[in-house]
């Protein structure tokens, strides 16, 4: 009898200290937009060295945008257009690498920044902030011959995304987010290590679906959806799937997310998500 009631205090006691240190943890991550936001609300220019490296010191980390040169090369860029030049160089997918930098040469107000640059970064830190590329891959100016980009393009851009994966060893930090399932499968099949990531404009179940049948991590998705709601949150949640949420650029919107329990929230308003994470950390250790 008394072994009995030691063993049911005991598994109070557990119980209790176990919520308390789920309390005490700060389960979902601040992400950077575009680093430290896109360029109409920043004053960094987006996708660039220097904004994700300030991204990584005000939150959690930053989501950048990459596309892949001819050469194979990874670059943070976001648009399908490069700014109007006398090179006549259309997009990223279409230049070498010596016409990118030639151009960021001729420009002083355009910028680009290599992916490597960015893990070299990640790879010097003690604290490791986490990364979400998010990839490119619909261009309607003509840099391909239909709007979407072609599957030896994605080819190309995963080969090297796992190259840089392996060198660095930074998969436990590395998301990749993207609507182009052929891309994700190549990544689960070629460095299943690093979490995937399907990308979601609206439809929250069709999300779901495609990530439970392709055996994804993680749903990036849309919080202004029609009809997304916080019991779609737990449903993903339910089944081992991962959410992250874009773009909430303003203190209201990010507060009011932490209330649906997502894992990672993108924003664009730093100061916000900063914010956010010192107050956690403030009522955490009163």
């Amino acid at each position: 009898m008394k072994y009995l009631l030691y063993l049911t205090l005991v598994l109070i006691v557990s119980s209790c200290n176990t919520g308390s240190q789920e309390a005490s943890q700060r389960l979902y991550k601040i992400l950077g937009h575009r680093g430290s936001g896109a360029n109409a609300i920043s004053n960094f220019q987006e996708n660039t060295l220097a904004s994700v490296s300030n991204a990584f010191e005000m939150v959690d980390g930053a989501e950048v945008d990459i596309q892949c040169s001819k050469d194979g090369t990874i670059w943070l860029f976001h648009d399908d257009n490069l700014p109007e030049n006398s090179k006549h160089i259309l997009c990223v997918p279409m230049s070498s690498d010596e016409e990118l930098v030639n151009l960021a040469t001729l420009d002083t107000t355009f910028t680009l920044t290599k992916l490597e640059e960015v893990f070299i970064l990640m790879k010097k830190m003690k604290n490791k902030p986490y990364l979400s590329l998010d990839v490119k891959g619909h261009f309607p100016n003509g840099c391909f011959e239909n709007i979407n980009a072609p599957w030896d393009y994605f080819d190309m851009l995963s080969n090297s995304l796992i190259k840089l994966l392996k060198k660095y060893r930074l998969r436990r930090y590395v998301m990749v987010e993207t609507n182009y399932d052929y891309f994700l499968d190549l990544m689960i099949a070629n460095y299943p290590k690093v979490n995937c990531f399907y990308l979601g404009y609206d439809n929250f179940n069709h999300c779901m679906e495609m990530v439970m049948n392709k055996k994804y991590h993680g749903i990036s998705f849309n919080f202004r959806a029609n009809d997304f709601c916080k019991e779609d949150i737990v449903a993903a949640h339910k089944e081992g799937i991962k959410v992250m949420l874009w773009t909430a650029n303003d203190c209201v919107a990010i507060d009011s997310l932490l209330l649906w329990n997502p894992d990672f929230i993108q924003t664009g308003n730093l100061e916000c998500g900063n914010e956010v994470i010192k107050r956690f950390s403030e009522n955490s250790n009163p």
